[in-house]
């Protein structure tokens, strides 16, 4: 992907570094620590050699690049120095753009939903049951009704159940104690939905596969019952996945396991609240093009043929889950969607300061691009708690 990048000049492996030449170089990144003078020193590796990469504070525009870099990402440098040393005069991420946006011939709808935690005892199921009859065509103005009709896909983006033994006293906080029961009960809750939308749903951590990324399909062994319904597919976290009836919307669903590493590696994520904001730490991933950037940001399963956290292919959309907020944002052309949950405010959620903001519902126009968030909450209080009301919450087009 860096080869391809035009700004990469005179590129060259370490190992053929020449003293005072103006060069470029692509490298991993295994090291990194800032010296006594404020400069950022960076380990570099490729498959000939290792070298140390310097950038000078001064370079103002430079040294704010550096603050983005996680270790074990590959970067592009443009530098000149020597084999022992280089001086960077700037960084050169893989990154991602869409030049010519998608748009349908068919006016029909996709929707977005993760994090419903069926079993859990703060599992919102009125709320939930509200948002299937709305998008049966039961609930709402009637030009809320008929847009509800027009939604042909559904995508659950993890966590669909609450899961049992995932952390410590978790037995304290379940309706439903059997994993099995929890996804009968989610069963049911899918069985309701008409049945020409086409529902895709991929695992998270409290889902009853395993932690480590990616995850397989949910298992029959577990969830029987949702290998019953015809217009429900399984598929892995992540995965790359197309909708449409002419054109063909690619779309990448990541549960997002890794969000809250990146948040704390990077500066501008920490000090900005990036629990709050989720598609700004896509916007990260997207530009390193990888979803775990560092080895430990999440638990990861290498496979034997590729890595299947690499960001290989540009998706149109980006679906993730997993910090229990919604938020729509456009990053260089890809529409970034981040669903919301089903769950009022956990104790563990006011133990680390999340804030969660239950029962919205993104919906995207194929045909128009425009995209909605609804709310099928009633309003909630800041504890969680049912407030009057129901409204759209947002409308904005990414055209």
């Amino acid at each position: 992907i860096l080869q391809e990048r035009s700004e990469l000049e005179n590129l060259v492996s370490i190992n053929r570094i020449e003293s005072g030449k103006p060069i470029s170089i692509i490298a991993i990144v295994s090291g990194k620590k800032t010296t006594k003078n404020g400069n950022v020193l960076l380990e570099i590796e490729d498959l000939t050699g290792r070298t140390t990469a310097l950038i000078n504070k001064n370079r103002e525009d430079v040294f704010e690049k550096s603050k983005e870099i996680l270790l074990d990402e590959v970067v592009g440098l443009k530098c000149s120095g020597s084999g022992e040393i280089v001086f960077v005069n700037d960084i050169i991420f893989p990154d991602i753009r869409i030049f010519e946006k998608k748009k349908s011939k068919f006016d029909e709808y996709v929707a977005f939903i993760s994090d419903i935690h069926v079993g859990s005892n703060r599992f919102l199921e009125g709320n939930f049951r509200k948002f299937i009859k709305w998008i049966n065509g039961g609930v709402g103005s009637e030009n809320q009704r008929k847009e509800a009709l027009k939604i042909k896909y559904l995508l659950v983006t993890g966590d669909s159940i609450d899961g049992v033994g995932i952390f410590p006293g978790q037995e304290y906080e379940l309706d439903i104690k059997d994993i099995r029961e929890q996804y009968k009960k989610l069963g049911h809750l899918f069985s309701k939905i008409r049945d020409d939308i086409h529902i895709i749903l991929c695992p998270g951590q409290h889902d009853a596969v395993r932690v480590a990324e990616p995850q397989p399909i949910i298992g029959e062994n577990y969830a029987e019952p949702l290998y019953y319904l015809k217009n429900l597919k399984l598929v892995t976290n992540p995965c790359y996945i197309e909708i449409g009836k002419d054109v063909k919307f690619k779309i990448l669903m990541y549960h997002g396991a890794s969000m809250h590493g990146i948040i704390n590696e990077i500066e501008a994520l920490r000090l900005g609240k990036g629990h709050d904001s989720p598609t700004e730490v896509v916007k990260y991933m997207l530009k390193k093009r990888h979803l775990a950037p560092s080895h430990s940001l999440t638990t990861y399963t290498p496979l034997e043929d590729e890595d299947a956290l690499l960001i290989k292919d540009i998706p149109d959309i980006v679906s993730t889950g997993d910090l229990h907020r919604p938020e729509i944002s456009n990053y260089n052309g890809v529409l970034l969607v981040a669903s919301s949950c089903w769950q009022s405010r956990t104790p563990f959620e006011e133990k680390v300061g999340n804030h969660p903001d239950p029962c919205k519902v993104p919906i995207f126009n194929l045909k128009t691009r425009e995209i909605k968030i609804l709310d099928f909450s009633d309003g909630l209080d800041k504890n969680g708690h049912p407030l009057e009301g129901w409204e759209k919450y947002k409308s904005e087009v990414f055209d």
